[in-house]
């Protein structure tokens, strides 16, 4: 094995309530028991942050090999903020440090891409096994997963991921097109998302795990507004599609108070932290533009609220529409049947022959309100034309025929004779 230590931390943005502090064990169906532990941030210096430690090693080495690499760990880190990172811990036959800074970005998005489907129906089964037991409560899930029945709350559309390599004296250097930006010890920017760390790779897996809270903590939000640019893109489909009937704007507002309440917890990590992972934070916020998705998804999502409100507003126009023609029918309805109650009281010794008509044709006139009630009248959805304009049911003008000029008299002379003199 080469002397390099290569780890993934993978986000998903999952929206709950804080995790709760009994923890206890539970069965995840067909990957055997998994036993929680209580953790915490440990780079943060003022207020700790709470999280639930779950090791994935056993399930995961158990259902899922990789030529040529070595998986030494797994481990799952549900974050009070509404996220979950999970950390693979893998080692290579291949020297690494031999590799071009773009071949070792080449084999980090191949084992990731294996990882990520091989991964997904364990990781789904144990956060709905999470979810079962009570371990994280009050999921806000997006619309579209819940809406198509999603078990999980598993986003994997929303999921980003940062590369680290692990090793002392690392021997690649930061791609030229990143800005000059300057992170804590330790910690050298390689390609946004793709960090090397001069550190020893014996070094225990939980003190790595500290040691890449920063970087993590900003690829959490990260996945948090992509979560929510692709939530409101969703909706603007449906509301491009007229079919805003089947949006949930109530289950959306939720999902975007998790977002923002969340993403805001962890953007206190740049004034809760020691002075070096503040540094290593805010240069990888730099790195991979999480600002610039703030701001697009402000944006969009503002843009979003506005559509929402004509679409509610157009569906409120139509429902009062439908409410006052069924009030119009129920009016006509009870007054026919009015006048049937005075017929009959005032003809009690008519024969059947003129009782049948004068039912029948208050049941007609009846029929024919209703009629007239529901069906739209076609002279008021026609457009009218415009003062002059020749529309279709417009008249067009009729043209008027210039009188000919006369032809003036001529002198002898052949000039035109002047005007007559005046009296």
């Amino acid at each position: 094995m080469s002397e390099v230590l290569h780890l993934q931390s993978r986000a998903y943005p999952v929206h709950h309530n804080s995790p709760a502090l009994s923890l206890e064990s539970f069965q995840v169906p067909g990957h055997g028991e998994l036993r929680p532990t209580a953790g915490e941030l440990g780079t943060l210096v003022y207020n700790p942050d709470h999280t639930i430690e779950l090791d994935l090693k056993e399930i995961i080495t158990g259902m899922i090999t990789l030529p040529g690499t070595e998986i030494v760990g797994c481990h799952a880190r549900i974050l009070s903020a509404g996220s979950i990172l999970v950390t693979y811990a893998l080692k290579h036959e291949a020297d690494l440090r031999l590799l071009p800074l773009a071949d070792l970005d080449a084999l980090d998005a191949r084992v990731n891409n294996v990882l990520r489907e091989a991964d997904a129906p364990v990781l789904a089964a144990v956060l709905t096994a999470a979810a079962a037991c009570g371990l994280v409560q009050g999921l806000a899930l997006r619309p579209d997963l819940a809406s198509n029945g999603e078990a999980a709350p598993v986003d994997r559309q929303s999921a980003r991921y940062n590369c680290h390599f692990v090793t002392r004296e690392p021997p690649w250097a930061t791609d030229p097109r990143l800005p000059q930006l300057t992170p804590g010890p330790h910690c050298r920017i390689l390609l946004p998302y793709t960090y090397a760390w001069d550190r020893d790779p014996a070094t225990p897996l939980h003190e790595l795990r500290t040691m890449l809270e920063p970087t993590d903590i900003a690829t959490a939000q990260q996945s948090l507004l992509v979560g929510a640019l692709l939530g409101g893109r969703r909706i603007l489909v449906d509301l491009a599609k007229a079919e805003h009937p089947t949006t949930d704007v109530h289950a959306f507002r939720r999902f975007l108070d998790g977002v923002w309440s969340d993403y805001h917890h962890l953007d206190g990590y740049r004034i809760e932290s020691t002075q070096g992972p503040r540094a290593t934070y805010l240069a990888a916020r730099e790195s991979i533009g999480l600002d610039n998705t703030q701001e697009r998804a402000d944006k969009l999502l503002g843009y979003v609220g506005n559509s929402l409100l004509a679409a509610a507003s157009q569906r409120t126009e139509a429902l009062d529409t439908r409410l006052n023609r069924v009030a119009s029918s129920l009016a006509m309805v009870a007054a026919a049947s009015f006048s049937l109650d005075v017929a009959v009281f005032l003809l009690p010794d008519v024969s059947l022959a003129p009782r049948i008509g004068v039912v029948s044709s208050l049941i007609a006139l009846t029929a024919a309100g209703i009629l007239a009630v529901f069906l739209p009248n076609r002279r008021l959805r026609r457009a009218r034309p415009g003062r002059g304009g020749a529309g279709p049911t417009g008249r067009v003008p009729r043209q008027r025929t210039a009188a000919p000029a006369p032809v003036p008299a001529l002198d002898p002379d052949g000039l035109p004779a002047g005007p007559a003199p005046q009296p």
